[in-house]
């Protein structure tokens, strides 16, 4: 994602065209590629999160985590972040907990970045701004390390079923 005149598109293509394996311009102004990527992060942090509570209600209600998440892959609820992720909001109570492909701190900033963007427009984000206080209290909780899937275990500190 990138944003820039159209003569340092073409100076830069090169370059970017090596970095990328998908470019895409989404403005004249510098600085539109990394307001474009603040709005992408907006969407995954609270998609996380919301997979993480979704998924402890389930447990909270002695289903099956494994066909719960199945079901709404298959469903209306399904998308990518849940597919990504859900397996690993699965594995967030084993022993080692899920595989660290994302650390959970790393969603601190970029919430942090979503709020201040967020307030500078002028603009409500109230479920940006709950999501980033379930990561905040994750790292508080020492999951900062983690892989951002442990934020389930800031909304159910254990699984109630097995």
């Amino acid at each position: 994602m990138v944003g820039a005149t159209p003569a340092a598109q073409e100076k830069a293509r090169p370059a970017l065209e090596l970095l990328a394996s998908t470019l895409t311009v989404v403005g004249d102004k510098p600085g539109d590629g990394q307001a474009l990527k603040t709005v992408n992060q907006l969407l995954c942090g609270v998609h996380i999160a919301a997979a993480a509570e979704a998924m402890a209600l389930a447990d909270a209600l002695g289903l099956d985590q494994a066909k719960t998440l199945a079901a709404l892959e298959a469903g209306a609820a399904g998308s990518f972040m849940l597919s990504n992720r859900g397996p690993r909001i699965l594995e967030a109570y084993t022993e080692d907990g899920a595989e660290v492909l994302s650390r959970l701190d790393i969603f601190v900033k970029d919430m942090g970045i979503v709020g201040k963007a967020t307030r500078a427009a002028g603009l409500a984000a109230p479920v940006a701004a709950a999501a980033e206080q379930l990561y905040l209290l994750g790292q508080a909780q020492g999951l900062a390390a983690a892989d951002d899937s442990a934020v389930i275990k800031v909304v159910a500190p254990t699984r109630r079923t097995v």
